[in-house]
């Protein structure tokens, strides 16, 4: 609520859950506030579909940068490739791609087949010319300033984020949220809870003191501290923690109303089950990793089943090769132009050095059938996956 429409409300419990912003990231890096387009929220899609719209129609091809190496900026650089493949396209990130994680040399060899430049450095300030154009100050290990004179005609942000407002404002500018004095994480200002995602109060040696009213807090502006290793800030994590907040408000609430419950029988903890990741890779393609962390209960079953569907798929993809090799054209749309494939052939993924991953058409599909399912009403499902179906058919054409 914004300080000029205030209003006082009472609750037996309260969850905070207001997400995260780049403003604070933003905000830190001049020029970049006024001459970049953020891409966190709905509202910031609909405003780079516009531009990438408006780019698509100049005149020559346009040169867009993108900013982090992350999930998001992977992503969109893919997918803005795809739409706008005449243009350069650039993905600034401090390291490379996805570090560490089982989706880096497949993200690598991918980005580098749809032909997204990958440069290592960090943005230092951004400034727009007089023609317009947006020039970058970089830097980097070899040059702290790196002030080259590429000039974009676009930055797409998608690097950093910090917790939404009101938890991200800090008139007093100390580690307290709100009049109750919410515990708030030091390095990054988001609402310090415990594993039960309760909210603390006072420093750590009080911090279980807790008063009468609870107040809970998750998703990407809570942080579990003593979380070893630290909950991700995705959705799949946000949509577990709901789970646990929506049981132990409902025990805490039959505890105070003295409602004997045989589901509820105490509170539940919050321990991230790794279900594996699914992104996109541009177009009609995706890619789709198995769990990571070894205590993941899916991780015996899903990394073989990818590993012997890639094996699997990537025969289809030879055999497929070997077919349309004998029709230049059709090598030209299938292969040059569209990048479809079984497996990762199409994306130019070497299979072998990416284990339990599944890149590929395919694995495209499977993901919007998965976002599709876990719609919450049957209407909703079969609305995505018809809009699904009907957007990636008028891109291909398009492509095509």
């Amino acid at each position: 609520m914004s300080s000029l429409s205030q209003q006082q409300l009472s609750f037996q419990s309260a969850v905070i859950a207001v997400g995260s912003t780049p403003e604070s990231i933003i905000g830190g890096v001049p020029g970049a506030m006024n001459y970049t387009q953020p891409f966190y929220t709905r509202e910031h899609a609909i405003q780079t579909q516009e531009l990438l719209e408006k780019l698509s129609k100049q005149s020559r091809p346009p040169k867009i940068a993108v900013v982090g190496g992350g999930y998001g900026g992977v992503e969109l650089a893919a997918c803005v490739k795809r739409r706008i493949s005449k243009g350069s396209v650039a993905l600034l990130t401090r390291t490379p791609p996805l570090e560490g994680t089982r989706a880096e040399p497949l993200v690598n060899q991918a980005l580098s087949k749809l032909g997204v430049t990958i440069e290592l450095c960090g943005v230092k300030s951004i400034t727009k010319k007089d023609d317009e154009s947006l020039q970058i100050q970089r830097t980097n290990n070899e040059n702290d300033n790196n002030d080259d004179e590429i000039c974009w005609d676009a930055i797409l942000w998608t690097a950093g984020s910090g917790p939404c407002y009101p938890v991200s404002n800090n008139n007093n500018n100390n580690n307290k949220f709100g009049s109750l004095g919410l515990e708030r994480v030091s390095l990054s200002g988001r609402l310090k809870v415990d594993n039960n995602l309760r909210c603390s109060w006072g420093t750590d040696e009080t911090m279980n003191q807790q008063p009468a009213t609870t107040i809970w807090a998750l998703g990407d502006c809570a942080e579990m501290v003593n979380s070893q290793p630290a909950v991700p800030k995705t959705a799949s994590a946000a949509i577990q923690q709901a789970d646990v907040v929506a049981n132990n408000i409902l025990h805490e609430l039959s505890e105070k109303n003295r409602i004997s419950s045989t589901s509820l029988t105490s509170y539940q903890t919050f321990e991230f089950q790794d279900l594996g990741m699914m992104m996109s890779l541009g177009g009609p393609n995706a890619a789709i990793l198995a769990p990571t962390q070894d205590d993941s209960i899916f991780k015996p079953l899903f990394t073989p089943l990818l590993d012997i569907s890639r094996v699997g798929l990537g025969v289809a993809d030879q055999v497929m090769k070997q077919v349309i090799s004998k029709s230049p054209e059709a090598e030209s749309l299938l292969n040059t132009k569209l990048g479809l494939s079984f497996g990762g052939y199409g994306l130019g993924v070497d299979t072998e050095s990416t284990p339990g991953t599944l890149a590929g058409t395919l694995a495209g599909a499977a993901r919007r059938a998965v976002y599709a399912v876990r719609m919450p009403t049957n209407q909703q499902r079969v609305y995505a996956a018809v809009s699904a179906a009907l957007s990636t058919a008028n891109a291909l054409a398009k492509e095509s």
